[in-house]
Parts: structure tokens; C-alpha cells; sequence
């Protein structure tokens, strides 16, 4: 169970920056950096080459954590192999934009995501992001291995803020689910993106309602 105590919700005031003071931007990846929701869903499909999902079931990681995947599938979910799945067009629109608006503020940021390590990796090394973190597949004992527990992100971000040298109060962080508020428990700020959860609307410091990612960028600064 997520314990988060509910926000008192943060309007703009002309001339205010509420990225001041922050020094890192911690960001989900599936449905925030990526408009899938589900990258481990996409990247299952992929490997039994299904291109639709209709009618057929989710993959989530809990699921695959727990039950895994046909043995025959490990073959297809090697780290070369599902480097091969990303599609670029599923990128979140400006995510370049704002990562090097940030990036001029000489604010770090990082990617803490249940979803895929290897695109998480792909991701940040493509965008110059300083760190990223996700879960992992491992093709030769044949399970999937949790580095992120979706309801305890705030361990991920307290790792990244040590190896970074950031404090709760320098950090901001950004999700659409539910479970991405756990990261509001190290950060000064949870900003809510494109989410369709009420419950993260109630809890979240800040919301914008949009699927560009600069939008984030205007609702802090008011640029």
C-alpha cells in the first residue's frame, strides 16, 4: 500500500519558477518519456511477433516476475534482440526539448522505470540523460529481474540522489500511474503527466494535462 500524504495544490504565480532549487528530474518512462504505457507488454508481443494486442492479454512485469514466459520465448528477449523493439515514434513528443531545457538549467535527470532496462538505456544514452534504471530479463536463468519495485520508486531515487550528490529537496519527479507517486516521497515535487488516474491527479503536486512533454517546462516556469 502507497502512503502518501495528499497535496495542497500548487497554482502558478506570475514570475515564479518552480524549478529553482532543483538540481534533478527523476521521469517514469512508460507513458511519460514513452506513450505506451506498457513497454514490457510491447516487448513480449514482439518477441512471440504479435503486432496487436487486441483481445489478448497484458503482459505486465509483475506478471512476467512472477510466472515468466514460455522457455522457447528467452531466445527473442536477449538485450540485442530487444534493443530491436524500441520504435522511436513512440516517443513522447519534445522529450529532446525538454531535456535540454533542463539540461541548460544544469539540472541532472534520470529515467526510474518498472518498465524495460534496455530501453530505459537506450533512451537516456540517446537523450544524454545522467542515469536511468529499469527491470531486466535474464535470457540464461531464464526470469525477470526486479531492480524497480513500481510501489517503492522513492529507493530508486534516494540510490540516484546519493550517486549524484542531490537531496529530496533538490528533486522533482515526474509519473503517470499511481504507483509512480512512490518517487514523491524523495522528491519536492510530483508532477502528474497525461495521467488517467483520478487518484494521481489528487496526490500529485502539479498536473499537465497533455501528451507534450514541454508542457511540463511551461507549467513550472510559465515559459
Amino acid at each position: 500500500m502507497i502512503e502518501i500524504e495528499e497535496a495542497n495544490k500548487i497554482y502558478n504565480t506570475p514570475g515564479k519558477d518552480y524549478l529553482e532549487g532543483i538540481k534533478l528530474v527523476t521521469f517514469d518512462m512508460d507513458g511519460v518519456l514513452l506513450k505506451n504505457r506498457n513497454s514490457w507488454d510491447v516487448i513480449i508481443n514482439r518477441a512471440m511477433r504479435k503486432h496487436s494486442n487486441e483481445g489478448k492479454m497484458v503482459y505486465t512485469f509483475d506478471y512476467l516476475h512472477r510466472n515468466g514466459v514460455p522457455d522457447h520465448l528467452y531466445a527473442n528477449l536477449t538485450q540485442t534482440k530487444i534493443r530491436t523493439y524500441i520504435n522511436l515514434n513512440d516517443m513522447t513528443s519534445n522529450v529532446m526539448r525538454t531535456l535540454e531545457y533542463l539540461r541548460h538549467r544544469k539540472i541532472k535527470t534520470a529515467i526510474v522505470s518498472a518498465g524495460s532496462h534496455i530501453f530505459a538505456e537506450y533512451i537516456a544514452e540517446l537523450m544524454g540523460m545522467d542515469y536511468y534504471i529499469g527491470n531486466e530479463v535474464d535470457t540464461t536463468a531464464h526470469k525477470f529481474i526486479k531492480n524497480v519495485d513500481p510501489a517503492k520508486k522513492d529507493l530508486n531515487v534516494a540510490n540516484i540522489q546519493s550517486i549524484l550528490g542531490v537531496s529530496p529537496e533538490e528533486t522533482l519527479s515526474v509519473g503517470d500511474s499511481f504507483m509512480d507517486l512512490s518517487m514523491k516521497r524523495k522528491s519536492r515535487y510530483f508532477v502528474a503527466f497525461n495521467t488517467a488516474s483520478y487518484r494521481t491527479l489528487e496526490y500529485s503536486d502539479f498536473t499537465v494535462e497533455s501528451t507534450n512533454l514541454y508542457d511540463i517546462i511551461s507549467r513550472l516556469t510559465g515559459h
